[in-house]
């Protein structure tokens, strides 16, 4: 299998963490995404022109970091990263797509910042930024409830959380939200964590 990746795209890290958990690691083979022109995309393998995307032997590609995961996780060995069906699963999803959206506005936030001069926009920066906000002050709430579990709603949230501290460390996420800094301090100890942190 082939995955186009970026080193620094949370998107990127789910999938490797994923790929980690389930002893799946040594059967990827990273293929560098092209940068040249990242207003043209950087990934010719995906229509939308995105990382992460995998080629599989028999050619197929899969994408975005949700399907990869689900399909890693399907194929790999040890417990499963998504819940049968039912509320836990409904519960856990709601939670991935709380961290998908908030990574996502840091993402574009990013873009919105290396946009050529008179491009870029700081109100829909203001408005991305109060997204990510509300959305930590809800992890906030709920911290506790994520102790001990390793899902794909958990590491969601701990690779929004390390791409924040990456993109936007003057924000200083963790100043009033001890419980959810607590939660991520400990699960960033965690081999798969620890070793996709971005650099």
């Amino acid at each position: 299998m082939k995955l186009c990746y970026s080193p620094l795209s949370p998107f990127v890290r789910r999938v490797m963490i994923t790929a980690i958990e389930h002893n799946l690691r040594d059967r990827i083979v990273l293929e560098d995404s092209d940068s040249s022109n990242i207003f043209k995309g950087n990934n010719p393998s995906n229509p939308l022109g995105k990382v992460p995307s995998l080629t599989l032997d028999s050619g197929e590609v899969l994408f975005d970091s949700y399907v990869i995961c689900e399909y890693l996780d399907n194929i790999g060995e040890g417990p499963s990263l998504f819940p049968e069906a039912g509320p836990e699963r409904t519960r856990i999803l709601t939670l991935y797509a709380m961290a998908d959206g908030m990574t996502d506005a840091a993402y574009q936030r990013r873009m919105d910042s290396i946009m050529p001069d008179g491009e870029g926009s700081p109100s829909w920066n203001a408005r991305l930024r109060l997204a990510m906000e509300t959305c930590l002050d809800v992890m906030e709430t709920q911290a506790e409830s994520y102790d001990g579990l390793l899902n794909i709603g958990t590491i969601s949230v701990a690779s929004a959380l390390g791409y924040h501290d990456f993109r936007f460390s003057d924000e200083k996420w963790r100043n009033g939200r001890p419980k959810l800094t607590a939660w991520y301090e400990a699960i960033a100890t965690r081999p798969s964590i620890a070793s996709t942190s971005p650099e």
